[in-house]
């Protein structure tokens, strides 16, 4: 097999057998965790690090950088917190740390992110600053030579101004004895080398694109190609051919001090200050809120707009006016908003983690992809679908906030429509119902400019307690994201995403009894990504198998290629997952079709396999994204299966508010919480803190963090 790669497919079938072997069938253990699994909204690579030793289990900085294009100073978002309960069904326990938010401040550069290319070349957050001008800063040079493409560099960074080149990733060895992708390490080229010359040209002053034209040295990864032909932005002229191989490459070994990364640190939080709640809400706590809320003050005489009259009493009438009152910019009295998240919090606590559903002839199921905050796009799908009602059932599929500026009229529409018929409206829970991302993606700060922050925590209770599937007829299975990942579960560093390359089939699929047994009653955080993938195979503890499936159920995405293969969403933990898993998945668990959301379409659904179904259902992503809305209707044919139907929409208009509006709340009011930082691009394209719904084609703008002394 002399100069033939050797799959990752073939070292993960290895594994798979010694697992086999040793702990199959015991992929699922019994008993719940007894202490806090993790710490809470930490990081993940390319993010901003930050530790406090004093915490047990700390996490980091998460850095957003999804924010209102027009502030001088938005909030992107990086969250600190640690030590914090992983929350169980059977055991609570309290664990404080600290958080922290990241505030911007806009400095347009150059656009030369690695989605944005097709050789996946580029600057991602966190990457060093460096002069590759700046003589005093060598250490010394190291003459190569590359005798082939590729050469085993998988990403080359830019420097201030996007001038000049600096390896960042690299295959630090090779996979087998002559491996070409093992040429640069063996020719002793290494992390934080900085090219200088390429056959005896000085390039340091060269823009960082020519000089990637001129190498043309990239591993080539079919999604990254994708991701930048989905962008659909037009094309740089090329300034320079490419050289031919072999190739001298001299490479400057630089100072420590020559690459740097600001780190600073937003001021100290004043005694008292709001901190996001830390921990689960036990029945006495949630039954002294009760009483708190019942003492607040009724809305002013001058308030126009209809009351909330209680679970018991909700209906039509009251959807009916909520909808048209929110529209002409009215919101709920705080007291009405509270009981209403309270009220839900007590009905989803009844529900389960895979909650069966029966569509019965003359019934009609509607299912909703992803709103986040697009208030008027969903009215006016509303317009074609109707309300709730008796043959009516509808089913949101998660991502109901976040990024849209109209969180709140959404969420508490949404929970009007599940108190009114709590029998005929079904939630699961997306990504975006968690803890983390809706502090970095507007929710937060929408909570508290509408209303305040506490209102926040209760929402994030109320989410811990969603659904994370429903099973129809059983024949179709619902879910946000995507399918259990493999197993055993075994991280293979250097992973790409040929097709070939890939982690094969399981032997057995996940059934639906073992998924109806998680434990949904968590919130992911940093570790939890990292910790979703093992080393070596092991034998799972079910907290760990617990949460390694919400994961999936919350963040995976389908891909084209067999098996399982990395994902770009997340650095570590994430799999996307190819067409023969859906079949086997299907197959084995007697399933006709698995519809999921989380990744916007142009149409508004797509066949991603022949038994998966996406459907996005905010059209316009985020202002700009040209794509169309859509949802989809589940009746029961003449046979008794179940037929879908699609139905597509165009975006509306809505009031001249920007996505991300509302995080300029936490900015200006907990200036404590924030980071200064400077805009790095200009426009929106995709989104480094891993929820690239677009995968390139939309995101937020880039950011970084603005050290002392730097001009703004």
């Amino acid at each position: 097999m002399r100069g033939t790669p050797i799959p990752s497919s073939l070292v993960f079938l290895l594994a798979a057998l010694w697992a086999a072997c040793s702990i199959a069938p015991a992929f699922v253990t019994s008993g719940f965790p007894s202490v806090s699994r993790q710490g809470f909204l930490g990081t993940q690579e390319n993010s901003q690090v930050s530790a406090f030793p004093s915490q047990k289990d700390v996490g980091g900085v998460l850095s957003s950088q999804e924010v209102r294009p027009t502030a001088w100073c938005a909030l992107a978002a990086g969250a600190l917190i640690g030590s914090y309960l992983a929350i169980s069904a059977r055991r609570r326990a309290e664990s404080r740390a600290p958080l922290g938010l990241t505030a911007l401040r806009a400095e347009a550069v150059r656009q030369l992110r690695p989605r944005d290319r097709s050789d996946g070349h580029g600057w991602v957050k966190e990457d060093p600053e460096f002069n590759a001008e700046d003589e005093s800063l060598i250490i010394a040079t190291h003459s190569v030579e590359l005798k082939k493409r590729p050469s085993g560099i998988k990403r080359y960074t830019h420097g201030v101004d996007g001038k000049g080149a600096m390896v960042i990733d690299m295959h630090e060895k090779g996979r087998y004895p002559g491996d070409p992708w093992g040429q640069a390490a063996t020719a002793g080229v290494k992390k934080k080398f900085v090219v200088k010359t390429v056959n005896g040209t000085d390039v340091r002053r060269w823009d960082f694109e020519d000089i990637m034209d001129l190498l043309e040295d990239f591993i080539p990864d079919p999604d990254a190609q994708s991701a930048a032909a989905f962008g659909n932005k037009a094309s740089r002229a090329r300034q320079h051919d490419k050289v031919e191989f072999p190739v001298t490459i001299e490479y400057m070994e630089m100072k420590e001090s020559a690459a740097t990364s600001s780190a600073s640190a937003g001021p100290a939080a004043p005694e008292g200050a709001w901190m996001p709640r830390l921990k689960g809400w036990d029945k006495s706590e949630l039954d002294q809120e009760r009483l708190r809320v019942a003492s607040m003050p009724e809305p002013g005489a001058d308030y126009r707009g209809p009351r909330y009259p209680g679970a018991a009493t909700v209906g039509d009438e009251f959807i009916k006016t909520l909808m048209e009152f929110q529209k002409s910019g009215g919101i709920l009295p705080k007291k009405d908003a509270y009981t209403m998240v309270l009220d839900m919090i007590e009905l989803l606590q009844k529900e389960t983690t895979l909650v069966n559903l029966s569509v019965t002839a003359g019934q009609q199921l509607t299912v909703f992809g992803d709103w986040h905050g697009q208030y008027f796009d969903l009215c006016n799908a509303l317009s074609l679908s109707g309300i709730p009602s008796a043959n009516s059932l509808f089913l949101f599929n998660g991502d109901f906030v976040d990024r849209g500026s109209w969180s709140i009229e959404v969420i508490l529409l949404l929970f009007a429509f599940k108190l009114a018929r709590p029998g005929g409206v079904f939630f699961n829970r997306g990504n975006h119902e968690m803890l983390e991302t809706n502090i970095i993606y507007g929710f937060a700060g929408e909570c508290g400019t509408k209303y305040d922050m506490g209102i926040f925590d209760l929402f994030s209770e109320s989410f811990r307690n969603l659904p994370l599937l429903h099973l129809i007829n059983n024949e179709v299975l619902v879910v946000h994201a995507g399918l259990p990942g493999p197993m055993p579960r075994v991280w293979l560093p250097g992973q790409t995403h040929d097709p070939e390359d890939a982690v094969p089939l399981n032997m057995r699929a996940r059934t639906l009894k073992e998924i109806a047994e998680v434990d949904r009653y968590t919130e992911l955080t940093a570790n939890s990504f990292k910790t979703a993938v093992d080393d070596a195979p092991k034998n799972e503890e079910k907290w760990e198998t617990d949460t390694r499936m919400i994961v999936d159920f919350l963040w995976a995405d389908p891909r084209g290629g067999a098996g399982y293969g990395p994902s770009y969403r997340k650095s570590r933990g994430i799999f996307m997952f190819g067409p023969d898993v859906t079949d086997q998945f299907c197959r084995e668990n007697n399933l006709k079709l698995i519809i999921r959301s989380h990744e916007v379409k142009s149409d508004g659904y797509k066949y991603d396999h022949s038994t998966l179904m996406s459907v996005f259902s905010a059209p316009n992503y985020l202002d700009t994204g040209g794509n169309k809305g859509a949802f989809l209707q589940l009746t029961t044919g003449p046979n008794g299966s179940l037929a879908v139907k699609p139905v597509t929409y165009d975006k509306v208009p809505h009031p001249d508010i920007p996505p991300m509006f509302y995080q300029e709340y936490v900015a200006e009011n907990m200036p404590y919480l924030t980071k200064t930082m400077r805009k790095k691009k200009v426009d929106m394209t995709a989104d480094e803190y891993g929820d690239s719904d677009f995968a390139g084609f939309q995101g937020p703008d880039e950011w970084e963090e603005v050290e002392e002394g730097m001009p703004a």
